[in-house]
């Protein structure tokens, strides 16, 4: 049975899995967290080589060229919400929630969903 914080912890709006797996940034010193798996507005979930901390909060970007080719980028805060072994003994899943990101940033994470999710227009 799940706990009240696992409910709350549970996402809202559909997930978009993406066509590739790019990679997110620490914007505080350029190394790679991890490759996104899925993404919305409000969180993204990624697959690293390592745990990383539950509660801790990290200085994200994510970049990609749109369908016109030009390079864009999302930089964003995320709260990590859960961290756990991927099927892969080799992986770990982490799940994060966006907490702080410009009008412009959220607009730029829904050009990615449009642009490389695997289901098109999101339509959230």
């Amino acid at each position: 049975m799940a706990s009240a914080d696992d409910q709350a912890n549970k996402r809202n709006l559909k997930r978009h899995y993406l066509i590739y797996y790019l990679r997110v940034f620490n914007r505080e010193n350029g190394e790679v967290l991890g490759h996104l798996v899925d993404i919305t507005t409000k969180g993204v979930m990624i697959m690293r080589d390592a745990p990383i901390e539950v509660g801790g909060t990290y200085s994200m970007r994510i970049r990609w060229r749109n369908s016109a080719g030009k390079l864009q980028l999302a930089d964003f805060e995320g709260v990590c919400r859960w961290c756990r072994p991927d099927v892969n003994p080799d992986f770990y899943g982490a799940g994060f929630a966006i907490t702080s990101a410009s009008p412009e940033h959220i607009e730029a994470i829904q050009g990615l969903i449009d642009d490389l999710s695997m289901s098109g227009k999101s339509g959230e």
